[in-house]
């Protein structure tokens, strides 16, 4: 069975208008300014939601007065163009926008994506490397400690894959450990889930579970805590952010046929 974040995006996805359907892919944002959107133009326009619908119409001034937008990965700045369907009479406020921007691209056939926000980042580039031996040790120390709580998720770790993310004078370290395999042939899915524990001043604590890889990460909330952008194998794009903050949530969504 798919996993619920992408039974949710399905059933969005489901809800767009007719007129919009097709090969379109749709970015569901629960923070204002917060977009997932195609690098080029060429490859056709994101139609962003937010879970506040005054966040839309805040992100189509923004992008129609012509004030830029960053890409979160980098920093990079881009324009941004907000185009609402039309409405007729009678007809509810538009819940969605079709977005493109443009601006630097790789030089790649494949379509690109990128997390945007109405602010540059605080922290463009995250420090991204294996653990050292005190660090990982500590981690299975931790891990260990508590079988009641641990002893199944312990089993599935993947330690030789770990992966430190640090802000480059931040105080907490983050730490991704890859875990098991889920895969649904049936609906052409398959995503490795990825464990992630947060280190301070008082040791590891254990956030939780992401449904796949993460592909990059972002500064979303101003601190020493990345963003997770993660990607599942489906029939499709499958992309979601995870912000740590104030415990691990989803924040946002990309995805489509």
């Amino acid at each position: 069975m798919l996993p619920r974040p992408c039974l949710a995006l399905i059933v969005a996805l489901a809800c767009v208008p007719l007129a919009w359907a097709g090969e379109e892919k749709e970015s569901s944002s629960q923070r204002p300014g917060l977009f997932f959107a195609w690098l080029s133009p060429d490859d056709g326009p994101v139609w962003a939601h937010f879970e506040n619908p005054a966040h839309l119409q805040q992100l189509v001034r923004h992008c129609n007065a012509g004030t830029p937008v960053f890409a979160l990965q980098s920093g990079t700045r881009y324009q941004c163009k907000a185009e609402l369907p039309p409405k007729s009479a009678g007809q509810e406020e538009p819940y969605a926008a079709a977005l493109t921007v443009q601006g630097a691209r790789p030089q790649t056939d494949n379509p690109q994506y990128r997390l945007f926000a109405l602010t540059p980042p605080r922290t463009p580039q995250w420090l991204v490397a294996r653990p050292d031996a005190e660090q990982l040790g500590a981690l299975q120390s931790f891990v260990q400690s508590d079988d009641r709580r641990f002893g199944a998720l312990r089993r599935q770790l993947q330690w030789g894959a770990a992966r430190t993310i640090q802000q480059p004078q931040g105080a907490r370290t983050t730490v991704v450990v890859p875990g098991r395999v889920v895969r649904d042939p049936d609906a052409f899915y398959g995503a490795q889930r990825h464990h992630v524990f947060v280190r301070g001043s008082s040791g590891y604590a254990y956030m939780g579970e992401v449904p796949g890889k993460p592909d990059s990460y972002v500064d979303i909330d101003g601190n020493d805590l990345p963003g997770l952008v993660v990607s599942e194998g489906c029939d499709g794009w499958c992309v979601s952010l995870w912000g740590l903050t104030g415990g691990l949530r989803q924040v946002a969504r990309f995805g489509g046929h």
